[in-house]
């Protein structure tokens, strides 16, 4: 119901009449500049190529002057000589403006609109937008309502509206909206009763510093600006394979909650690579330039690719720091705000010298990256490279201690480039290779090796063994010396089947690259390979019991040609116990510290293999002939012989590479263990930028230097022309736009709306704001406090603005459908992850770990094969388990080409593109998301376990703790009634069928507490599952 005005408030609104007057004027930036923009700026705007009759409405001179015919579109104070009056009024349709044809067509109300604006002699500003803020003069407050500036501006509006602001929520209300607001989470129900229990006038503000101080809050701000920063945990084109730039993120965070201040925050992000001494922070802050799609598709043009990258990335800028459309001025000049296309190719050449090729190479990592070991793994990896260059130094001093002399003059190798005849050459015995990562059923523990005394051994001390009941196996991979596969190679490996327990059938397998290379005895049980493929060749019956026996294949039965390099070998059995020993080749070819004694004859042999793992500088000296050589490159070539071929080294050098191989995996695990991030990097070269003649990367115009529209102020005529100044001119205080763009997203994240409505547009075709003098006051305000971001975020939650009620009456409702005006407070339904993440704080399953990689939560099978390559490493969606289930929303694992459902449903973004407002719809696939979706339905019998268990022993206890704890409220005796009733049915229907009530609190991974009755958990699930599911649970008023 409307409430009844006051005589002393009608004073008041008598006293405002003056200003209320005056904003009822005609004004240009809030009346006029749209309707020409929407109306006539497609043929009479600031495009060239598209302006017609030499007529132009984006700028005074342009309307007023004098045309061809002799007349003027505008003639201030005289509507009959002023055509655009003559044309928008004509019943001739030949002449009307706009065409009819146009699809466009002022209202009476326009027309008005724009012949008061003529007669009033036509006023004209520059737009808004491009005019600096100046703090402006507060309204003087009409009443007791409100404190600050804030609530000045919003009360003269209102009023003048004929709207009276509303007064404070109540406490619990508050305290829930400001926590959401603040840190993304609700409160406790110990937080709840704190508030209440503070009587004191600084009860809030506490409240509010409190929040401002918690890790949470930059976990919260975080998701907005990532949402802006367009990151993704993929590519987000053609494969969409991962790529590791989460420490961004993690610097995203932590600087919103060390409250860096907004300038710096834009300088590190934009060009941090290039201030003077730039730290490892510094760096990786860089990472927002390197969040844009990237692809490495075959057939895919580098040049193309490359113009894509730097177009976004001057797209994104304008659009987080300008609010501005700069993308319609790629092709041509903008058709509505004052971006020549000139200018765009200008903020272009800051980006068009950036390090990052245009191919992404699919990989996890492409450069420029840098790692981020902690100071113990650095000291770590100082130790390795110690031990590394110590044990190098042993080899080359071993190496040149060596008198060798050619003992043998270089004879023609045999046909095949190969010493004769074949011999065995025993990969490995009683250890693995050099270099080999072990592998198997039991992970690292899989392979048993054992000595005479405990089991048989072929040759050596050790064999290796394994017993089973059905498929097993052990193997490696990644050895450091590889198998060279010769003409007429043969595998082999010998093997002891147990005589009271044999096998049913053995198989070996073969890596070199792919393990579809395999020969089995025995039957055929192994599931492993497709018949009647070398992926799957059936060599024989079992081999016989009790006795060792040489199991033998032809390396090209198994698919493995001339050339390959095996580094990998698996020993598979259905059944049994086995032993294995001996294993390797029978070979013609040269192996790594086989053969040769003489230099020459090494040289030539394997300078006529096809293939060779000899490095390839080294393979160029040996097939150089010999007295092409100098000094230098012989005794380069006679090093490596020396060290990794010479029979008569062997035993000085195995040793020392042994060691050599354990440094270096050693060192490779703690580098694989050590994150790295993607960053950017200037070239050493600045390319040259020119303006693309529409858009083409192959059609080049004019060339053009570093530079910024002329609409905005000019960056330092003495600064280098590069991003680090742009950066830097982006946060001066002479730049109109950056404070009341970002001023305006932080409103529009509590309020649910900018000001501005458009927040990614400031230009013509924007909204104009609500409240321009409350926008410049934010602006100067910020700017002015040295672009303190928690500083303004508390102006903005302190106000009685951001405290109001959101009840309304029905005649205020009708004033302001969607509280433009702001007086009553903002009630809209929360983002997706605030949803999900509320789920699982109040069921007791959220897992609060700041930082870290990203996750994969539950999500529904299929969805990443459906728009995957099949050899993408994200074509097949895999779930993780454990605490990473239930991890913020934050830290969801994005895939661009397929981005989490579950928070997609409620309009996320898929973060292809840069995003400062999402949109905020409410439909039936989101409610059936949260009654049935794993994590939700998982989340609520959760939920019900702690009603179980901490709510109390009574029903209306427990429904109120519960209700308390997901709405911040107290249910009143009515809907305590609803809740028991609903309680008292599903109760009913599980004690009927327990079977039902089982699978219910099956659902999810978490542990259930079996102490709980089945039935009456499964009941208050239900119960959890409809509270969960209350507009008051998933909206914020």
């Amino acid at each position: 119901m409307l409430r009844r005005r006051s005589p002393a408030l009608l004073l008041l609104l008598l006293l405002a009449a003056p200003a209320i007057a005056d904003e009822a004027a005609v004004d240009y930036n809030r009346d006029i500049r749209n309707l020409l923009s929407d109306n006539c700026y497609k043929c009479h705007g600031p495009d060239e190529q598209t302006r017609e009759a030499g007529l132009r409405f984006d700028l005074r001179e342009g309307a007023l002057a004098t045309l061809d015919s002799g007349d003027a579109a505008v003639v201030p104070g005289n509507l009959e000589l002023s055509q655009l009056i003559a044309r928008i009024t004509t019943d001739d349709e030949s002449e009307k403006m706009p065409p009819v044809d146009s699809g466009k067509k002022l209202s009476a109300s326009q027309i008005e609109m724009l012949k008061d604006w003529v007669k009033q002699g036509a006023p004209w500003d520059v737009h808004w937008s491009f005019v600096n803020p100046q703090r402006p003069q507060i309204p003087e407050r009409l009443n007791d309502w409100g404190e600050g500036p804030i609530d000045a501006f919003i009360q003269r509006k209102a009023l003048a509206a004929g709207l009276t602001p509303n007064p404070a929520a109540d406490k619990e209300t508050l305290l829930r909206r400001v926590t959401f607001d603040l840190t993304g989470l609700p409160p406790t129900l110990e937080e709840i009763d704190q508030f209440l229990a503070d009587s004191s006038p600084q009860a809030y503000e506490k409240v509010v510093d409190r929040l401002l101080k918690s890790p949470r809050y930059g976990e919260h701000m975080a998701r907005y600006w990532l949402d802006a920063a367009r990151y993704g945990d993929t590519h987000g084109l053609h494969l969409d394979n991962e790529r590791s730039i989460w420490p961004y993120r993690n610097w995203v965070i932590n600087a919103f909650n060390s409250n860096m201040p907004f300038d710096q925050f834009t300088v590190e992000q934009l060009a941090g690579d290039l201030l003077p001494n730039a730290t490892l922070d510094q760096r990786i802050a860089t990472g927002f330039n390197r969040c844009n799609v990237s692809t490495s598709e075959g057939g895919a043009i580098a040049e193309e690719f490359r113009v894509r990258y730097a177009v976004d990335r001057v797209e994104t800028t304008s659009t987080v720091w300008l609010g501005l459309t700069a993308g319609c001025a790629v092709c041509h000049d903008h058709k509505f705000d004052p971006i020549s296309q000139r200018e765009f190719y200008q903020l272009f050449a800051y980006f068009n010298n950036t390090a990052d090729k245009a191919m992404d190479g699919n990989a996890l990592l492409p450069p420029p990256v840098i790692d981020l070991p902690t100071a113990a793994e650095q000291q770590q990896r100082d130790d390795l490279n110690q031990q590394l260059a110590a044990v190098r130094k042993k080899i080359s001093t071993a190496v040149a201690a060596i008198d060798y002399a050619e003992t043998q003059p270089e004879e023609p190798p045999s046909p095949e480039g190969r010493p004769t005849p074949a011999e065995d050459y025993v990969w490995f015995d009683d250890d693995l290779p050099p270099g080999a990562k072990a592998q198997g059923d039991e992970a690292g523990d899989s392979w048993k090796f054992v000595t005479s005394d405990q089991g048989p051994v072929y040759q050596g001390s050790r064999s290796h063994t394994r017993q089973s009941v059905g498929q097993s196996q052990h193997f490696f991979t990644d050895a450091a010396n590889k198998l060279k596969i010769g003409k007429g190679d043969k595998l082999f490996a010998y093997v002891y089947l147990d005589l009271l327990d044999p096998p049913k059938q053995v198989m070996l397998q073969w890596n070199d690259g792919n393990w579809e290379h395999r020969a089995y005895w025995g039957e055929n049980l192994i599931t492993f390979g497709m018949p009647d493929t070398p992926g799957r060749v059936h060599a024989g019956p079992l081999p016989e019991l009790g006795k060792w026996v040489r199991l033998e294949v032809d390396a090209s039965t198994v698919g493995l040609k001339p050339g390959a390099a095996v580094n990998g070998w698996a020993f598979t059995q259905f059944g049994g116990a086995v032993h294995w020993d001996v294993a390797g080749l029978l070979t013609r070819n040269s192996q790594d510290q086989q053969g040769f004694d003489s230099l020459a004859a090494w040289a030539a042999a394997d300078a006529k293999l096809a293939k060779s793992d000899v490095p390839a500088n080294i393979r160029a000296l040996a097939k150089l002939e010999a007295e092409k050589r100098d000094a230098k490159q012989q005794k380069q070539l006679q090093d490596y012989f020396l060290e990794h071929v010479y029979p008569a080294s062997r035993a000085t050098f195995q040793p020392l590479h042994q060691e050599l191989a354990r440094i270096e995996a050693e060192k490779k695990k703690l580098d694989d263990s050590i994150p790295s991030t993607m960053v950017m990097a200037e070239t050493t070269a600045a390319e040259e930028a020119f303006i693309l003649v529409r858009g083409e990367y192959d059609k080049r115009g004019e060339k053009v230097k570093p530079g910024v529209p002329a609409i905005l102020p000019p960056t330092p005529a003495d600064a280098d022309p590069n991003r680090l100044t742009l950066a830097r001119w982006l946060v001066t205080k002479e730049n109109p736009l950056t404070a009341r763009v970002v001023a305006n997203r932080f409103w529009q994240q509590l309020f649910g709306t900018g000001l501005v409505k458009t927040a990614e547009d400031f230009g013509a075709q924007g909204e104009n704001p609500t409240h321009p003098e409350l926008l410049d006051w934010l602006a100067v305000e910020f700017r002015d406090n040295g672009w303190d971001v928690k500083h303004l975020m508390k102006q903005m939650v302190l106000s009685a603005t951001y405290r109001q009620s959101t009840e309304v009456s029905p005649e205020a409702y009708q004033i302001d459908p969607p509280n433009r005006l702001l007086a009553r407070g903002a009630r809209f339904r929360m983002d997706a992850e605030m949803i999900r993440d509320t789920t699982l704080f109040v069921s007791g399953l959220l897992v609060e770990q700041v930082g870290g990689k990203s996750v994969k939560p539950y999500q529904p099978s299929g969805l990443w094969k459906a728009v995957g390559y099949t050899n993408s490493n994200t074509a097949n969606f895999k779930q993780d388990h454990g605490e990473d289930l239930y991890r913020r929303g934050l830290y969801t694992f994005w895939k661009r080409t397929a981005p989490p459902p579950s928070l997609v449903i409620f309009d996320a973004p898929s973060r292809e593109a840069c995003t400062v407002r999402r949109a905020r719809t409410n439909t039936p696939l989101q409610a059936l998301a949260l009654m049935n979706d794993v994590q939700y339905v998982e989340a609520a019998r959760n939920f019900a376990q702690r009603m179980l268990k901490e709510g109390g022993k009574t029903p209306d206890e427990r429904i109120t703790f519960g209700v308390r704890l997901a709405t911040g409220r107290t249910p009143d005796a009515a809907r305590l009634a609803i809740y028991n009733g609903l309680l008292a049915d599903a109760l009913a229907s599980y004690q009927a069928d327990v079977e039902e009530a089982g699978k219910l609190l099956a659902v999810g991974e978490s542990p259930r507490d079996e102490s709980l009755d089945p039935a009456e958990h499964a009941a208050y699930t239900i119960l959890a599952n409809l509270v969960l599911n209350l507009s008051e649970t998933v909206n914020k008023e």
